[in-house]
């Protein structure tokens, strides 16, 4: 079994999104086949596009900024000008990248995992999709049955938090809330709350590509939502590895170095 490291160092924490071990490529069982990534949409029996396969994605350290990605890659459209809320923009100025949760092995959770720098892989049935993460090998299931938001939600805050899915058309469309306030939009630490909601649109036009948005309806941090754009390409000949982010930080906790305190109060 091969595991996978993530070296960090204290004053690098905020760039734990930017280590970059190999990905697995060439190494996935259909490493070798030869793909049309240009043809047509795959569906499921039910006739919804089945948005299953291993996916490269944009790797969006800061929303505000354009990543360097190679050309024919995936892309993403910046969001340069941030509308902060008075409170907001107290939150952003006093962002310690010292403090990232992150470097303590948190959940990155939605929307940060997204953007992430390793492989995801998505699976899909008629009723449930599954955002499969190598970073951490962190996970979640989404319904896509159409079934409304419980009304509990909000009473079980989580990193990822609460997502329901339904179709529009063939654009798969994913509502989440009761997020924690504990999570970040990218590496940079651009804040959201507890407050926040978000709209998830995924559509394949072809084979090897699916258009992506975000929706980040946070009225604490912003006066206006936020549309995060993204094109992801397929990576059939990749593979997902385990990823053990607490045996590599160990020596940390254990002497110190990372001492993570859920905040005293969370917005």
């Amino acid at each position: 079994m091969k595991i996978r490291f993530t070296v960090i160092a204290l004053t690098l924490l905020v760039m734990l999104s930017l280590t970059l071990p190999a990905f697995s490529q060439q190494r996935g069982f259909l490493a070798g086949k030869t793909f049309d990534l240009k043809g047509a949409t795959p569906r499921l029996a039910n006739g919804k596009p089945d948005l299953s396969g291993l996916w490269d994605r944009p790797r969006v350290n800061d929303i505000t900024k354009a990543p360097q990605m190679a050309a024919g890659g995936p892309t993403y459209v910046p969001e340069p000008e941030l509308p902060f809320t008075p409170a907001g923009k107290k939150t952003w100025d006093s962002h310690n990248p010292r403090n990232d949760y992150a470097g303590a092995c948190l959940p990155y959770g939605f929307p940060r995992a997204i953007v992430a720098v390793h492989p995801m892989q998505m699976l899909q049935s008629a009723d449930h999709l599954a955002f499969l993460f190598e970073q951490n090998s962190w996970f979640t299931v989404v319904p896509i049955d159409g079934r409304p938001m419980p009304k509990d939600a909000a009473d079980q805050p989580s990193w990822f938090g609460t997502s329901v899915g339904r179709w529009d058309g063939d654009t798969l469309v994913i509502e989440t809330a009761a997020l924690n306030g504990l999570t970040k939009l990218d590496t940079v630490g651009h804040p959201i709350s507890s407050k926040t909601k978000l709209t998830q649109r995924l559509s394949r036009p072809n084979f090897g590509t699916i258009n992506y948005e975000m929706i980040v309806d946070d009225p604490h941090n912003y006066t206006k939502p936020l549309r995060l754009r993204h094109t992801w390409t397929l990576k059939p000949e990749w593979e997902i590895m385990e990823y053990s982010c607490l045996e590599n930080q160990l020596e940390y906790f254990q002497n110190g170095t990372i001492n993570w305190k859920r905040p005293e109060t969370v917005d």
